[in-house]
């Protein structure tokens, strides 16, 4: 039996073992990144995800793959980098998913949101429940930062789905700048709009057609 995708994990990052899952036969098309969590491998959780999954080496990257690995890691070595959606499988995601994880993905270093900020954008002002299990499940961790979102008293919340991933959402929002004490962003970082009727966001969000 053909084996339809393969994982590839980079090892050992200051937030854990990341993994990437991408198709066997178009390789440069990414289907879900995952992140390690207190509990679980990210390889252990693509394999509990995708029953036909191979192991990759890297001899199976190609030169997209490889520069994406490199991305990652100068990212979380502190680099500026510029990740591009051009490669992810974007295609199950609703018509709110995407409006909700676009929204995230022109955020920028140095900044936060909120949840009811990325609702105001998604055209749902008042699902920021639903932009919180949105962002939970985000496919992409890293290049769409659903990191840089946080609660309205400044508390980060959970991240990758977990409670216990503050730790790992900790260490990403310093890496962007952002002052973090215990598990509140405090008050001297620029925060976009806690206040619900006020928005600083000046970006243009493409509607996912119907």
């Amino acid at each position: 039996m053909d084996i339809e995708y393969k994982v590839y994990t980079i090892k050992n990052t200051i937030i854990g073992d990341i993994s990437i899952v991408f198709n066997n036969e178009e390789k440069d098309y990414i289907k879900r990144i995952f992140l390690s969590n207190p509990d679980l491998s990210s390889e252990t959780l693509a394999f509990n995800v995708y029953d036909e999954l191979e192991v990759a080496s890297d001899d199976d990257l190609t030169d997209y793959l490889k520069k994406l690995v490199s991305d990652i890691k100068a990212y979380l070595n502190g680099e500026d980098v510029e990740f591009k959606l051009d490669n992810l499988d974007l295609n199950n995601l609703t018509k709110f998913q995407y409006n909700v994880l676009m929204a995230e993905y022109h955020t920028h270093k140095n900044e936060v949101n909120t949840y009811k900020d990325l609702a105001k954008l998604a055209g749902s002002p008042k699902a920021y429940r639903a932009v919180g299990n949105v962002l939970a499940k985000n496919p992409f961790p890293i290049i769409i930062p659903c990191h840089r979102t946080v609660k309205s008293d400044n508390s980060i919340g959970g991240f990758n789905g977990f409670q216990a991933g503050i730790k790992s959402k900790a260490i990403l929002l310093k890496l962007d700048g952002v002052y973090v004490d215990e598990r509140k962003v405090v008050s001297k970082s620029p925060i976009i709009s806690k206040d619900e009727n006020q928005t600083k966001f000046n970006i243009e969000v493409v509607l996912k057609p119907i």
